[in-house]
């Protein structure tokens, strides 16, 4: 039987919408910064480079393009831009700026934490819901959905998805199918590593009241999901890799074999990486706890509910290999799976006064370790006026070469197509020439990957940061 919540947890506010509006709030502090805080940089600008590129090339969402192809057209096969297309709607309306993304993501991810607590709310009980929605608050979630990436905007409009979905099993209605297809198609083709939230699903597969009908439609709405994602990533994808010449830019994953191999010889991050990165240190200890407790109370629907889709997504894991180990949002969209586990493990205590000890512990520790993702940092701060000294010698239509070591960040500053390469290629007199009869015009260096080159080229600006040399 359950308790009142009042009496489960006295010392915060029972309506997790204040604690979804505060936390929405305390993050928009900063939030037009330029893409270049500490978490994760590089997606960050190569999510906006597309983005932008809708913006002010092409707007057909089936051909994204990037800026870092030389003298091609841009066109790659990636993620389906649905992220990035919706910051090119709202730039039509306002004009283009970066923080677009991190608004559109705040607002996405806020509205998945409420369907989050209401899934675990309607099955397991207020406090549940409650302790996991505090936990995913605070996890990573706390700063990645204040980012421009896909990740936890997929994987909020999988959970969106997964409410609609339970719902249309319980009433039949049309419209809680038809937001189950629409938001978990976009969740899963925006990200493909976020449909495990959805397998879910198949634990009232195997409920008898529910009909056999709506169990044959809703398996069907899934296929249709499945297969509209293994177009787009087994199809469409090496379509236009192929196509438009410039493949190897998406990381597609690798065989299981070898991604296997990879992770048992980097076993010690790639355990760090998954157990300790999403809820750090104290939240691990509560998960192992909660672990314990449902164990011990045999609340086997719990187990099975963090089973199904953890199990799922190991197959990510394994797909994605040492990147895994080396990444730090790759573990982005399996959080929710953490957070439930420990919100329903801290709702087995009996005392709730050290249920409420233990969630402190967690957002004290996860809060703490997140803030300095307000603020931006050298080295790339000093790319904020890359494109301004580049419009004084250069012009916009001008192809450029960055030693930005494969990163799209110094592409996306200096506003400008051309080529991310590597500090050895710069002092290589065969590529700059062979670049120089593609069309490129002229070569930055940027001092913060390596202050020791120096070309011996027509030098047109220097500073500590970076030189800008005639081709």
């Amino acid at each position: 039987m359950q308790m009142n919540l009042k009496n489960q947890i006295p010392l915060l506010s029972k309506d997790i919408r204040f604690w979804i509006v505060l936390f929405f709030v305390i993050r928009l502090y900063g939030i037009t910064n330029p893409p270049l805080d500490a978490a994760s940089t590089w997606r960050q600008t190569d999510v906006l480079m597309i983005a932008r590129n809708f913006y002010e090339t092409d707007s057909n969402i089936l051909y994204p393009r990037t800026d870092s192809a030389g003298e091609l057209s841009g066109i790659v096969g990636v993620e389906f831009p649905i992220f990035n297309y919706l910051i090119f709607l709202v730039s039509k309306v306002f004009g283009f700026e970066s923080w677009y993304g991190r608004l559109i993501n705040l607002i996405i991810t806020s509205i998945g934490t409420l369907y989050f607590y209401k899934i675990i709310r309607n099955y397991f009980g207020e406090s549940s819901a409650f302790y996991s929605s505090i936990t995913l608050l605070v996890s990573m979630w706390f700063s990645y959905s204040r980012i421009t990436i896909p990740d936890v905007f997929a994987a909020s409009l999988c959970i969106i998805s997964l409410y609609h979905g339970f719902k249309y099993l319980e009433n039949g209605k049309t419209s809680s199918l038809f937001i189950f297809i629409v938001l978990g198609m976009f969740g899963c083709l925006a990200k493909i590593s976020a449909a495990p939230i959805l397998t879910c699903l198949a634990i009232p597969l195997f409920i008898r009241h529910i009909s056999i009908s709506r169990k044959i439609v809703i398996s069907l709405g899934s296929a249709l999901i499945l297969g509209t994602v293994y177009y787009w990533y087994f199809i469409w994808v090496p379509y236009l890799n192929s196509t438009y010449q410039f493949g190897g830019y998406f990381f597609m994953g690798m065989s299981i074999n070898r991604g296997f191999e990879q992770l048992v010889n980097e076993w010690a991050p790639a355990l760090k990486q998954f157990f300790i990165t999403p809820l750090k240190y104290s939240g691990l200890g509560v998960f192992l706890l909660s672990l314990f407790l449902l164990v011990r109370n045999k609340q086997w629907i719990g187990i099975v509910s963090f089973s199904i889709p953890m199990i799922t997504f190991l197959i990510f894991v394994v797909k994605s290999g040492r990147w895994f180990a080396v990444n730090g949002y790759y573990p982005l969209v399996a959080i929710p799976f953490f957070a439930f586990l420990v919100g329903l493990g801290l709702s087995q205590l009996k005392s709730k006064r050290t249920a409420m000890i233990l969630l402190l512990a967690i957002c004290a520790e996860g809060i703490g370790d997140q803030i300095h993702v307000f603020s931006i940092r050298q080295p790339y701060i000093s790319l904020i006026s890359l494109e301004s000294n580049l419009n004084r010698f250069t012009m916009p239509n001008d192809l450029i070469a960055i030693n930005s070591e494969g990163s799209p960040t110094p592409m996306y500053c200096a506003h400008r197509r051309g080529w991310n390469t590597h500090n050895e290629n710069l002092l290589d007199k065969g590529f700059l020439n062979a670049i120089k009869s593609k069309g490129c015009k002229f070569v930055v260096v940027l001092k913060i990957f390596n202050s020791n080159i120096n070309l011996e080229l027509p030098k047109v600006y220097d500073s500590q940061e970076y030189s800008i040399y005639k081709l």
